[in-house]
């Protein structure tokens, strides 16, 4: 059975490379604010609000959630998203592709 996407709340400070730190918890709010249990495998995108001169345009990032390496363990991360190959984008550069239909 497929487990559902999930889009989660993210501090985009905790970038490392193609990881980024979901959770220093075993839990991470979704969009709508439920507290969600993290798993090993489970696809999400993650996304931080950013405000720029009063408009907001989110940074996103999605990909697959692992356990955080021993490097990023020792600073009291559980878990990472490990990005897949579309990389941390911003909002506003999907929504202008999909208007240039690319």
């Amino acid at each position: 059975m497929d487990t559902p996407h999930l889009h989660v709340m993210a501090d985009f400070n905790g970038l490392f490379s193609g990881l980024l730190c979901l959770s220093h918890e075993d839990t991470i709010k979704n969009r709508d604010g439920a507290v969600i249990a993290l798993n090993e495998g489970m696809s999400v995108t993650a996304w931080e609000e950013i405000y720029e001169d009063g408009k907001r345009d989110d940074l996103l990032a999605s990909g697959t959630v692992e356990r955080s390496p021993d490097w990023l363990a020792c600073r009291g991360s559980r878990w990472v998203l490990k990005i897949d190959q579309n990389g941390v984008r911003w909002e506003s550069d999907l929504n202008r592709d999909a208007e240039d239909g690319i």
